[in-house]
């Protein structure tokens, strides 16, 4: 990832909860326990977890929670990203934290049972060696649960994505950050991702099968799930 995309996001770190809390009507929290639900459908467990571009650790605490027994590990190129995670943690068991970039994670092939990522690869340099290296890290019938905005393709949907984050993303974030441009591009890296049929398909290609997809409030959001092949 860049260097002024990494220095974005260690300065808004202070506010990234509370931006995101509110630009989501607090509905975010509940995405990421959804996602991690849907993952252990059909008895799956994973013991070791990476949550990568972990941000300040929501979507580790989710795994957390309905997983008491895994290792998770958290991974953010944001040091004060991080630095918040390990707060919000606090003394609990079962954590590890590693301040990287996605794209040249320092773990062998095979090493997790799982990998979450929220709202992370659509900011990666490139959204193919992004999955790749998802897919070099999971052990065969691993999943990759990705929570994201995706390029709408329904008429409703296309409204209220288009409204939230044309006018709700950058006004409430900017606002709250006190750093407009980072919401700004924010919101045109959010215009510019991909569809979730384009997202399934190069998953696929980057060595997942049974791809399922999950709308979160009127697809603002979506989550989906891929198994290693």
């Amino acid at each position: 990832m860049s260097q002024q995309i990494q220095t974005m996001f260690s300065n808004i770190a202070p506010t990234y909860d509370q931006a995101n809390h509110a630009l989501s009507f607090n509905k975010d929290i509940q995405w990421r326990k959804d996602s991690v639900k849907q993952m252990l459908k059909d008895g799956f467990k994973p013991q070791r977890v990476l949550d990568l571009c972990a941000g300040t650790g929501d979507f580790a605490l989710a795994v957390k929670e309905q997983i008491p027994s895994a290792q998770v590990v958290m991974a953010d190129f944001a040091k004060p990203m991080l630095q918040l995670a390990k707060e919000k943690a606090g003394s609990s068991n079962g954590f590890e934290y590693l301040q990287a970039d996605a794209l040249k994670l320092p773990f062998h092939d095979m090493a997790f049972d799982a990998v979450v990522c929220g709202f992370g690869v659509r900011n990666l340099d490139s959204l193919e060696a992004g999955l790749k290296e998802i897919a070099r890290m999971l052990k065969p019938g691993g999943k990759a649960v990705i929570l994201e905005f995706f390029k709408p393709t329904g008429f409703l949907t296309k409204l209220a994505y288009g409204f939230y984050i044309s006018t709700i993303l950058p006004m409430r974030g900017g606002a709250i950050s006190k750093d407009k441009s980072a919401y700004n591009y924010l919101q045109q890296s959010a215009k510019q991702f991909t569809s979730v049929k384009e997202f399934g398909q190069l998953m696929e290609r980057c060595g997942f099968k049974d791809i399922s997809v999950i709308n979160q409030t009127m697809g603002i959001a979506v989550s989906v799930i891929g198994v290693k092949k």
